[in-house]
């Protein structure tokens, strides 16, 4: 392999990883900034709640507003009190084999036609699941298909971007998409759940 390409490889992956942990600090700084500044919100509410005792409504204007900022601190995202109680009857009954983090990330892919929370995927969401999955199985096959090439003999030049390529977009692809991987898994959950149910 050339002395040259072998440094600029090299070079574009120290880049690379300086800049995805640059990007992470940020990432996990402004959260962290956040989450104290909601528990000092909380912290706040609960001594207003305290100090209106004598106005029932005001009270309940403030524990409601004190439930979605809770809401936040748990699930990452402000849920409505609308929908609060059936996330935490969907938390309950998944019996620990679904996270908060699960609920936080799937929820853009909730179905709202249902009386109870589920993440049934439904329409435009099912057929980007599919095709989401049909690419990355392409993109695998193809990566696959170059290392069994390196391994018969091609030329190395020809076949490292082609497998690398396909490689990173198999990541990429479960990484934009990883919403949507976790509604899709969700979804298998409730099913099965579901048949458990009809089978007892």
């Amino acid at each position: 392999m050339d002395t040259e390409l072998i440094v600029k490889v090299v070079t574009a992956t120290v880049a690379g990883f300086g800049a995805a942990l640059g990007l992470l600090h940020f990432l996990t700084t402004k959260r962290s900034f956040r989450y104290q500044n909601s528990k000092t919100e909380i912290e706040l509410l609960s001594q207003s709640i305290a100090a209106h005792e004598a106005e029932p409504d005001y009270k309940k204007f403030l524990i409601d507003v004190r439930k979605e900022k809770i809401s936040f601190l748990v699930f990452g995202i402000l849920i409505p009190n609308a929908d609060l109680e059936r996330v935490i009857t969907y938390y309950r009954n998944a019996e620990g084999k679904v996270t908060t983090g699960d609920i936080a990330k799937a929820w853009q892919y909730r179905d709202p036609s249902k009386e109870k929370l589920s993440f049934q995927l439904r329409g435009s969401f099912k057929t980007q699941h599919i095709l989401a999955q049909v690419y990355a199985v392409f993109c695998f096959l193809t990566g696959t298909g170059g290392v069994v090439a390196l391994v018969f003999g091609v030329h190395a030049k020809e076949v490292i971007p082609l497998v690398s390529v396909s490689l990173i977009s198999v990541v990429f692809t479960f990484w934009i998409n990883q919403s949507l991987f976790t509604a899709a898994h969700l979804a298998k959950l409730e099913k099965e759940r579901s048949t458990v149910r009809n089978d007892a």
